[in-house]
């Protein structure tokens, strides 16, 4: 019973990380859609910034996010 809990404790983290990471997803694709290339550029350091690393920048984000609000008990 105790190693299924410890699985389903994992499986919550894993699944907190996958909602902060969409959450920060739609706010970053939010921010790009709705600027004009001069705010682009105001919030960027480079205007042609590809989507692929705005997926990983707001993945990252919502890893770390998942992390510092993830409590982990440790009942050993």
């Amino acid at each position: 019973m105790n190693q299924s809990d410890k699985e389903d404790h994992k499986s919550n983290i894993s699944f907190q990380q996958v909602c902060w990471g969409l959450l920060a997803m739609i706010a970053v694709l939010f921010v790009v859609l709705n600027s004009e290339k001069t705010e682009m550029n105001l919030i960027f350091a480079k205007p042609n910034l590809p989507l692929f690393v705005l997926v990983i920048t707001s993945m990252l984000i919502g890893f770390l996010l998942a992390k510092l609000t993830g409590r982990r008990k440790k009942d050993d």
